[in-house]
C-alpha cells in the first residue's frame, strides 16, 4: 500500500467502485493509489485490487494508520457509518425468524439426540425472544461426572448448525473433555443482544435475557447435565464481543471468558464501523438494536469503558495482525471481497483487543492471557486455532468446586 496518500486523496468519481468491491474495501484501500480503483472498462479490478490489499497487509501498523486516518475522515465527507451494500449486503431468505405467543416461565421443548453421540439439539420456548429457539449441546466425555457449562458464542451468520462444530472443530479440542458446550444458534448480525425494537430484517433479538434468565437455569436444573456449578463463556467475532460483554454485565454468574477476534467498545471510531457494518450486512439497523448512537444501550455493551466485571474471572483475548499469509491467499484465491474483508476485519479487532487488554491492565487486572498471534486474518483458518489456547487458559477454574 503506498505511504502518504489518504482516502479522501481517492477522486469522487472512484466511490462506486470502492463500495462496489466491500464497504471495507474503502478501508483497505484507504492509501492505495486511485488507479487501482479502475480497470480498462473503468470497473473494479479484482486482480489490481488483490494486489493492493495483500500489498496493504503486510504492514500492519501502516495499514492500522490508514483505518484510523479513513475512520477520521467519515465525519469529512458528511457520513458517521461506512455504507453497506454490494457484495457485503447479505440478507437471509430465512429472517426474521417467525414468533409465536409464548407465556409462562421458558422451557424445553425437545431434545433430540443420537444414542452414543455427545452432540444435541435442545429446543427451548423462549418467551422473551417469542419463538422455540434451537441450542445445540456437546456433551462433556463423562457423561457420569459432573461438568461446567461452556458457552460458545458464533460469528456473524451463527446459523442453524453451529460454525464451531464445522470450521471451528470442538470436537477436536474437547473430545476427553468433561465439559458441557452450550451453542445458541441463529443469532445472525444480532451481536447477541437485547434489542430495544423488533427489526423488519432480523427480527425479535433478546438474546441477553434468552441466555441468562431462561436458557442458564434450564441447564443448571437438568440432572442430566450433571452440573458442576461452574461456567464460563466464549466466543469469535461478534460472539467474541457478545461473550465478553454478557460476562462482564453477568460476574456472578460466570468463572471465564474468552474473546478470539472482537472487538469490545462499540462507542469508538473503529467499534462502531464494525458494529455497523456486522448488523448493517445482514439487512439490520443498528438503531433497532440499541437506539441512537451514544445512548445508554451504547454505553453498556462497551467493556473497555467500565471492565470491572471481568477482573475476578480468568481471562483470555487473541487478535491476529490481518497480514495475509501464503495459505490466506491461495485459500481466497479471486475471492477478492472476503480477503479484503478479512485482512480489514482482523486489523481492526486487534486494536479492539488491544484497547481491552489495556483497560484491564490500567483497572489492575494482570492475570489475563493475551495472544498477539501475528499474521492472520478474520477467518475459521484464525479462529480455530485460539480455541486449544483459550480453554488451555480458562478450563481449570471451571473445575475449581469440583
Amino acid at each position: 500500500m503506498a505511504s502518504g496518500v489518504s482516502f479522501l486523496c481517492v477522486k469522487t468519481q472512484y466511490f462506486p467502485q470502492l463500495i462496489a468491491v466491500a464497504a471495507t474495501a474503502s478501508l483497505a484501500l484507504s492509501a492505495a493509489s486511485p488507479a487501482l480503483a479502475q480497470s480498462e472498462e473503468g470497473g473494479a479490478s479484482s486482480e489490481l485490487i488483490g494486489e493492493a490489499v495483500v500489498g496493504s497487509s503486510q504492514n500492519p501498523a501502516s495499514s492500522g494508520s490508514s483505518l484510523d486516518a479513513t475512520l477520521s475522515s467519515l465525519s469529512l465527507l458528511g457520513s458517521s457509518e461506512i455504507p453497506i451494500g454490494g457484495p457485503f449486503l447479505s440478507s437471509n431468505p430465512e429472517y426474521p425468524l417467525a414468533t409465536t405467543p409464548i407465556d409462562g416461565p421458558a422451557r424445553i421443548v425437545r431434545v433430540e439426540r443420537t444414542p452414543g453421540e455427545r452432540l444435541e439439539r435442545w429446543t427451548i420456548a423462549s418467551p422473551s425472544m417469542q419463538r422455540e429457539v434451537s441450542v445445540q449441546i456437546y456433551r462433556g466425555a463423562n457423561e457420569t461426572a459432573p461438568a461446567p457449562l461452556l458457552y460458545l458464542l458464533d460469528g456473524i451468520d451463527a446459523p442453524y448448525n453451529s460454525g464451531w462444530l464445522g470450521p471451528g472443530k470442538v470436537q477436536e479440542v474437547f473430545e476427553d473433555e468433561n465439559v458441557t458446550l452450550v451453542m445458541p444458534t441463529q443469532a445472525a448480525g444480532s451481536w447477541y443482544s437485547d434489542w430495544e425494537q423488533e427489526d423488519p430484517a432480523l427480527g425479535l433479538n433478546k438474546w441477553e435475557t434468552f441466555i441468562i434468565d431462561e436458557l442458564d437455569p434450564l441447564l443448571k436444573d437438568d440432572a442430566e447435565l450433571n452440573f458442576n456449578g461452574e461456567r464460563g463463556i466464549g466466543g469469535l467475532s461478534m460472539g467474541a464481543s457478545g461473550a465478553v460483554h454478557i460476562a462482564n454485565t453477568n460476574p456472578e454468574l460466570f468463572d471465564a471468558v474468552f474473546g478470539i477476534s472482537g472487538c469490545y467498545s462499540p462507542t469508538d471510531a473503529m467499534g462502531r464501523q464494525i458494529v455497523n457494518i456486522v448488523t448493517g450486512s445482514r439487512g439490520g439497523d443498528v438503531e433497532n438494536m440499541w437506539g441512537p448512537f451514544g445512548s445508554e444501550e451504547w454505553q453498556r455493551h462497551d467493556v473497555v469503558d467500565n471492565p470491572d466485571g471481568l477482573l475476578g474471572m480468568d481471562a483470555y483475548l487473541s487478535a491476529a495482525n490481518g497480514e495475509i499469509t501464503e495459505a490466506d491467499r491461495a485459500f481466497y484465491g479471486d475471492d477478492v471481497v472476503n480477503m479484503t474483508a478479512g485482512t480489514v476485519l482482523e486489523r481492526g479487532v486487534l486494536s479492539c483487543t488491544q484497547d481491552l487488554d489495556a483497560a484491564l491492565q490500567e483497572a489492575g487486572k494482570t492475570d489475563h492471557v493475551v495472544n498477539y498471534k501475528g499474521p492472520g486474518v478474520h477467518a475459521w483458518s484464525n479462529f480455530r486455532e485460539e480455541l486449544q489456547p483459550a480453554w488451555d487458559t480458562i478450563g481449570d477454574s471451571l473445575f475449581d468446586g469440583v
